[in-house]
């Protein structure tokens, strides 16, 4: 008989919702509910929505400020003994690993959701709630930034949470999933297949569909997916197509202090970035941002 590894979810769990195009008011909504709950006496949400704020900032590259607010979440949600708060605040934990690098600092409290997670790899069964399939996700994010000995482990979690943020509904993940998945395939030689699973990630934006992450992952997947199959015109207009979306993002940051570390502290915006240069098609409200025009 099989076991399920994994605690179940706890029904008052928020999940976070997507904080552009108007990123700083939303920001500073959550923060604003987050001290409505704590004048309240609601520390379960405080802790949620604490923890939520941090994994905002980390989809705008807030590197130390998102890690603060996560940890300090966390140690609430262990205060008050709350297992689900706790798997939510290890989700957007693994999440900013997987989005910034490892950090010893942390290593402890991954320990047990990491080796949740390759458990799965290796094909043990979980449940299909949306923390367990984020946990999944980002370990998958964690081993693609590895070396090529984790790149098998990383397709396998990446095809598994693709499909099932597809079969359960979790539209608002599933292009990014996708083009994650697409970049483990090419980085394992099969660029047909990565050029396939990328194109059906951006049709999807491009069509209108709502995500929760940055939008870069796809449209850089799609551009170096069509490189290595030789089609550079595609490849091209992957990077024309993704451009708008990152703007929309940037310009929710305007008169914030963070739209020069979302371009340059998460590496798949820097990426598009950088392929953007290489056609001449950087737009202005980057190129100040960055600092090359007044």
């Amino acid at each position: 008989m099989t076991t399920d590894p994994w605690p179940r979810p706890v029904r008052s769990m928020i999940v976070p919702s997507p904080v552009e195009p108007w990123l700083a008011p939303a920001l500073e909504a959550r923060w604003s509910e987050g001290r409505a709950a704590r004048t309240a006496g609601l520390q379960e949400r405080e802790a949620v929505l604490t923890m939520n704020v941090g994994f905002a900032l980390t989809t705008i590259g807030a590197k130390s400020e998102a890690l603060v607010e996560i940890e300090t979440g966390l140690a609430k949600a262990q205060a008050i003994g709350s297992v689900g708060a706790v798997r939510h605040g290890q989700m957007n934990l693994l999440g900013w690993a997987s989005t910034f690098g490892a950090d010893a600092r942390i290593a402890q409290a991954l320990a047990e959701p990491r080796e949740q997670a390759d458990e799965a790899a290796a094909g043990a069964y979980v449940i299909q709630d949306r923390a367990t399939l984020g946990m999944l996700f980002y370990r998958g994010l964690e081993l693609l930034r590895g070396d090529s000995s984790s790149l098998t482990r990383a397709r396998g979690l990446l095809e598994r949470v693709a499909q099932a943020y597809r079969s359960t509904g979790n539209l608002d993940i599933l292009p990014v999933s996708l083009g994650f998945w697409s970049e483990a395939e090419r980085r394992l030689g099969d660029a047909e297949q990565a050029r396939a699973l990328a194109e059906e990630a951006a049709a999807l934006l491009d069509q209108g569909a709502p995500s929760l992450l940055n939008e870069a992952p796809v449209y850089l997947a799609l551009h170096d997916a069509c490189v290595d199959t030789g089609n550079l015109n595609a490849a091209r207009s992957a990077i024309e197509r993704g451009i708008p979306l990152l703007l929309r993002r940037l310009r929710g940051l305007a008169d914030t202090p963070y739209a020069h570390a979302f371009l340059t502290g998460l590496d798949h915006n820097a990426g598009l970035i950088a392929a953007a240069d290489s056609y001449g098609l950087v737009p202005d409200d980057v190129e100040k941002v960055l600092g090359r025009r007044s």
